[in-house]
């Protein structure tokens, strides 16, 4: 009893200690959560994913305009501005963010688009 009684206590203190550490650590890259590029400019390496990714759809074009974001996970995750429209005489250009993700192993897939 008194064994268990001193592992929880010691999983609590563990617990608040890492809470603490977490609100102090404010300016730190927290482990797969999104960070906001430095510079919105898409570099060759960005526009060739974003490329890769979006060449394949049928039926409305999109062009990339800003990175807004990145996220590492297992591989990294792009989120970007784009213009998109449907492919027919006259169609509006709207805004959509399109939300890539690149593997480990090179493969590109579209994660989401909000259109």
């Amino acid at each position: 009893m008194l064994k268990s009684m001193i592992a929880g206590a010691a999983v609590i203190a563990m617990l608040t200690g890492a809470a603490m550490n977490n609100t102090a650590k404010t300016e730190e890259t927290i482990v797969g959560g999104w960070e906001k590029t430095e510079e919105t400019v898409i570099n060759d390496d960005a526009k060739a994913i974003f490329d890769e990714a979006t060449e394949k759809l049928i039926g409305v074009n999109y062009e990339a305009i800003e990175l807004i974001e990145t996220q590492l996970v297992n591989g990294t995750n792009y989120k970007f501005r784009a213009e998109s429209q449907v492919v027919y005489p006259g169609a509006e250009k709207k805004e959509a963010i399109i939300t890539i993700h690149k593997a480990l192993d090179g493969t590109v897939t579209i994660l989401d688009i909000e259109a």
